[in-house]
């Protein structure tokens, strides 16, 4: 009986002695040029708010001098010649007062020097914000393809190194597996906000703006 467990034994670790594998996590991003994109420009409420002797705000002369700098903000831009949209549209508003607070325009753009030069234009208004809005990207596809063969090719360097290391001859890939979406979302800490559309993070790069595609990847090889 202990001959036949220990022949059992023998043979399991020859087995996987012989063909073995090993597994890489790989989480990588490539960078994306937009090929054009929104900032939106929006009335600041807090520039509009005034309280009363029993602490209320005033929302209807607040909505009146609002209305105001929209009309203002809507004749500086369309003089400058940029094309815009509303932030809110009327016709699909309830009541008078639904969405207020959201009263802007959004700007479309198609390259960082433009998103420069407007911010600086818009610097002379103090009763605005700004952020940037809906990014388009180019060929996606072609994008996710890019960032694959980044990957991959990571994922190669790193198990041809652990393979040495073990004394173990790399061989094919058996499997390659896409991570959970929350794996592919990171976080701006700098703007202290989540930005994600698609799995794409934007960011500013020495005033150029750039798309970011994140994937994790795991990525078995077997082994001899």
């Amino acid at each position: 009986m202990k001959k036949i467990i220990y022949l059992f034994i023998l043979i399991t670790n020859f087995g996987f002695g012989q063909s073995g594998l090993i597994e890489i996590k790989i989480k990588d991003s490539i960078r994306m040029k937009p090929i054009n994109f929104e900032y939106n420009v929006q009335i600041s409420e807090s520039k509009f708010n005034r309280y009363d002797e029993n602490g209320a705000i005033g929302k209807d002369s607040a909505k009146i001098k609002m209305q105001e700098k929209y009309k203002e903000l809507e004749l500086f831009l369309e003089n400058k010649n940029y094309k815009i949209r509303p932030l809110n549209n009327s016709e699909f508003q309830i009541h008078d007062f639904a969405g207020f607070w959201k009263l802007g325009f959004a700007v479309e753009l198609n390259t960082s020097k433009q998103l420069e030069k407007l911010t600086t234009e818009l610097k002379m208004l103090d009763y605005i914000t700004g952020s940037v809005g809906v990014i388009e990207y180019g060929d996606t596809e072609l994008d996710e393809k890019r960032l694959f063969s980044k990957i991959l090719e990571k994922a190669n360097k790193k198990a041809q190194m652990i393979a040495s290391l073990t004394g173990q001859k790399l061989g094919k890939i058996i499997e390659v597996r896409e991570g959970k979406e929350v794996d592919n979302i990171s976080i701006n800490i700098k703007d202290v906000y989540l930005s994600a559309l698609q799995n794409k993070n934007w960011d500013v790069n020495k005033n150029i703006i750039f798309g970011q595609e994140w994937k994790t990847v795991v990525i078995k090889f077997s082994t001899e």
